[in-house]
């Protein structure tokens, strides 16, 4: 198994999708499990749909692990905290349920978290976004520029274009910015000029 397999670079990157291919061509009873949060750039990495790659063509059967419902999201952590012998109030899942929206990632890390005695709401919150924040750190000034202006609430691509022109005293060309844009949906941190994981819309804010 492979995870976060699309930060891979060149050379390993592509030695990487030889060797997956020709596993899948000769090695009958071999399956590879590739993770990664990034889909659009995990898919864009495989590149079964691209000539170019050495997996061009090869069946990929893919499983795309979905937000909980709210349901879901409280059975999920009641279950989790059954199995650890812990029983925090209902009002404290209702919290987490409600600050965490159903991404499976931070509902684990909440569950595992307040196991291990951090109980107070306003910590684990703060951890989450740390969290987010140390992650979101790797990107360009550009793309966490984008990302602050979007979470302010620019909602189309020329309110970002002139939030960053009045903030920073730059006009982005129409290319670059449009281009920056794709690579942070790729990313999975914005569709449509919003943030599905609202952990990392209050992480963008703090850039």
């Amino acid at each position: 198994m492979f995870d976060e397999l699309q930060s891979a670079r060149v050379p390993v990157s592509f030695e990487l999708k030889k060797l997956l291919a020709y596993s899948y061509d000769n090695l009958e009873h071999v399956t590879f499990v590739v993770a990664g949060s990034e889909v659009g750039l995990l898919r864009d990495f495989i590149g079964v749909d691209k000539p170019s790659s050495p997996l061009y063509g090869r069946h990929v059967h893919e499983l795309v692990v979905e937000r909980f419902t709210r349901e879901e999201s409280i059975e999920f952590l009641r279950r989790g905290f059954e199995e650890e012998g812990v029983q925090p109030p209902q009002d404290v899942i209702e919290s987490a349920v409600d600050l965490f929206d159903g991404i499976v990632g931070w509902l684990t890390i909440f569950g595992r978290n307040y196991s291990d005695g951090v109980v107070d709401m306003e910590r684990l919150k703060d951890m989450a976004v740390e969290m987010a924040v140390e992650e979101l750190s790797k990107l360009s000034e550009r793309e966490k520029t984008v990302l602050k202006a979007i979470a302010s609430g620019c909602d189309s691509w020329s309110k970002v274009r002139s939030y960053i022109a009045e903030r920073k005293g730059v006009v982005v060309p129409k290319a670059t910015l449009t281009r920056t844009i794709e690579k942070l949906e790729k990313l999975s941190i914005i569709k449509d000029y919003k943030f599905p994981d609202p952990i990392y819309r209050l992480a963008s804010l703090q850039l």
